[in-house]
């Protein structure tokens, strides 16, 4: 009964612990403005004739919106309902808005002509963006990567040439930033990116760096990175390699070979489980010669008589410590599956191909797919435990013949703990469609291991007692 108090007490703690997380604030750090265009021909909300000047339109189709930052590395891309604000300043025609966001400022521009044009009709006089996500916020280990972001170069006449990002990477410096200090990776700063137009005319920008997951890398390697997540990353690497960048390739594969490097853990404790079952009887009997002396010299001898049992039949006491050795490689194996795509990483390129029957392995909190796959994992994590928790017959027979209160309710509390377990990995895969896919290949190949083990186990159990009867 304690036990089981014990357990529902851990449960109710991982419960709280699991709100706590899921409530925590996430405060928006950056605004990044995608500055009002318009028609992509005629960008009516861009440039505008002096006339127009009183009768701005600046919201509706590629209208003003801005990607609000969280400090967790959130972006969020929202369009803005306001009225057009009314803090303004206008030099040479270019007029600079500014509005607040929660208590950020944020500014855009327009350009209203002149009915006098005075200098080059084709100098540029003003610059404006249009964001992808990925151009202003970076995860740690990330560089800025212009890929997507819109450049508009607006002329004095009110022409307007339009640039791809990626065309124009060389007109983009970002002062060289290093997301690597003295302290690890950079988490939570923001680094500024200046555009320099055909012309020389320059326009600032600022990039967010978020929290989150660790990139895979030496620079910044705790001692369990060095000895287990980076072996096993390059396991990872050289499948998502050989398999021309696929990540899901490069989980099954390196799953398989954890698991398998695992298995002889594994199967010594099966091999514990069966020298305990077949010293049973004898355990039950010193137990029972003993269940009435409580004295101390009696437990003495009990406990000598026991480790005399241990002996006879090779159990070792320490080997219900063997299950603890494979945590370390599981626990190394979910680390790498959640960091190694983490830009900035030394691994990153081989596995590039995120993509998986349609699915982004990328994403997190995938909706209706993300809830797809945590339904497979809980699934075949059910059916894991159902098959693990079936007694295989010997250990049937010798329960029937020796029935003990305390272990049948030990079994029970167990078999509550599992199945909670069960919807605790469900829920917890739901947050990486990566994480969630590993745990399906995970739980099958445990299916099998289970499978194998158990029908090697009733052959080794037959072997055990027929020796113990020829002596």
């Amino acid at each position: 009964m304690n036990k089981r108090l014990f357990f529902i007490g851990l449960i109710i703690m991982l419960v709280f612990s699991l709100s706590a997380c899921g409530s925590k604030e996430d405060p928006v750090a950056v605004i990044s403005v995608n500055n009002p265009i318009g028609d992509s021909v005629v960008f009516d909300k861009l440039v505008f004739s002096s006339d127009e000047g009183d009768s701005i339109l600046f919201k509706g189709d590629a209208g003003l919106s801005y990607w609000t930052l969280t400090e967790a590395g959130v972006g969020t891309l929202v369009d803005y309902e306001g009225s057009l604000p009314t803090q303004m300043v206008e030099v040479d025609g270019v007029r600079t808005y500014t509005f607040d966001v929660g208590g950020i400022e944020a500014s855009f521009q327009i350009y209203v002509k002149p009915d006098v044009l005075v200098g080059d009709a084709n100098d540029v006089v003003m610059i404006a963006f249009r964001y992808e996500k990925d151009n202003v916020l970076n995860q740690k280990g990330g560089t800025f990567d212009p890929t997507g972001l819109m450049v508009y170069e607006v002329q004095r006449d009110g022409d307007v040439t339009t640039y791809l990002g990626q065309d124009v990477a060389d007109q983009f410096n970002d002062y060289n930033y290093d997301p690597v200090d003295a302290n690890g990776f950079k988490e939570n700063v923001s680094y500024p990116v200046i555009y320099t137009s055909t012309d020389g005319l320059t326009k600032e920008f600022t990039v967010y760096v978020a929290g989150g997951e660790n990139p895979i890398s030496s620079a910044d390697a705790s001692f369990f990175d060095k000895i287990l997540i980076i072996p096993v990353a390059f396991v990872m690497n050289f499948f998502g390699t050989f398999f021309g960048g696929s990540f899901a390739l490069a989980i099954l594969f390196t799953t398989i070979v954890v698991r398998s490097i695992a298995w002889p853990i594994y199967a010594k404790s099966n091999d514990l489980s069966i020298k305990m079952s077949v010293a049973q009887p004898d355990m039950q009997r010193v137990q029972a010669k003993y269940a009435t002396r409580k004295d101390p010299q009696s437990q003495q001898m009990m406990q000598m008589e026991m480790m005399q049992i241990y002996k006879k039949h090779g159990i070792n006491v320490f080997g219900c410590l063997l299950p603890f050795l494979q945590m370390p490689i599981f626990i190394a194996m979910y680390n790498v599956v959640r960091r190694i795509t983490v830009e900035g990483g030394m691994y990153t390129d081989s596995v590039i191909n995120t993509n998986f029957m349609g699915i982004n392995l990328a994403n997190r909190q995938d909706g209706l797919i993300g809830m797809v796959l945590a339904g497979l994992v809980g699934a075949t994590m059910f059916l894991l435990q159902k098959i693990s928790m079936k007694k295989p017959s010997y250990a049937k027979k010798t329960v029937s013949h020796n029935p003990n209160a305390t272990a049948a309710q030990t079994e029970k509390t167990m078999k509550f703990v599992s199945y909670f377990m069960v919807i605790m990995m469900a829920f917890a895969s739901y947050q990486s469609n990566a994480l969630a896919l590993y745990w399906i290949f995970g739980n099958i190949y445990s299916l099998g291991q289970t499978l194998i083990n158990r029908r090697l186990n009733e052959k080794k159990h037959e072997q055990l007692q027929q020796k113990q009867l020829m002596g």
